[in-house]
């Protein structure tokens, strides 16, 4: 069991390696969610949710504001948010989904869209242990594309997106794609160290792709959030 501090919330998770490490981009993730209005209730999806950390944020800080879902398309996943669901004390309907599959009759407020996102070769060497899916693409934008594609039958009117992207994948492509289709807000922008076990001899072809880009003698990374809403 460990505890994660998350601005004012205390988290409790259960130890696996079966499903992601909350990283980062969890934590801009939730911090990006104070930037959002919670005055009226919200009936949230946390999509990709691996441990269910961010629904539990959630639910823990707004409470009676938000009606929870979460799902995920690994079992271990599903079997993982259930449990620290139960550890936190906290409702939610949890179901195994690819994508959006299984939300077929459901619209959502918000939805936060957290599956996988990161270029083929990063994502299987390093980024991704053998427990958890992440067939995201050679250029990692495989699933988001789908995402962006099929996300308007299950928002409500007014709703709204919550897209992380991170420079390890073709970041310009997919940013290119969802401000066709969607006002876009900036929330959050982080700079991070790049490890060097991702580039270590592949800087340039790396810099090419704009995975990274070179700053103070450092090799850096990128997480953004977003706010998307269909125009």
């Amino acid at each position: 069991m460990k505890k994660i501090k998350i601005l004012d919330q205390e988290i409790k998770l259960n130890d696996t390696d079966k499903v992601f490490e909350p990283n980062i981009t969890t934590r801009l993730i939730m911090q990006s969610c104070d930037k959002l209005n919670f005055n009226k209730k919200k009936k949230v999806l946390d999509l990709g949710s691996g441990s269910g950390i961010i629904g539990i944020f959630l639910k823990k800080k707004y409470k009676e504001k938000i009606d929870l879902y979460l799902s995920d398309y690994s079992e271990d996943a599903v079997k993982a948010i259930k449990l620290n669901l139960k550890i936190n004390k906290i409702k939610g309907i949890v179901k195994k989904s690819n994508i959006l599959n299984n939300w077929k009759v459901e619209k959502f407020d918000l939805i936060i869209n957290d599956i996988s996102a990161i270029d083929k070769e990063i994502a299987d060497k390093y980024w991704y242990n053998k427990f958890i899916p992440h067939d995201c693409g050679k250029d990692g934008i495989k699933l988001s594309k789908i995402f962006l594609m099929t996300v308007q039958k299950n928002l409500n009117k007014n709703g709204i997106i919550l897209m992380p992207v991170i420079s390890l994948s073709n970041h310009k492509k997919i940013t290119s794609i969802f401000q066709k289709k969607f006002k876009t807000k900036l929330l959050i922008k982080k700079e991070w160290p790049a490890p060097k076990k991702f580039f270590l001899g592949k800087e340039k072809a790396f810099i090419r792709k704009k995975y990274l880009f070179k700053k103070f003698d450092m090799f850096l990374c990128f997480t953004k959030i977003y706010k998307l809403k269909f125009k």
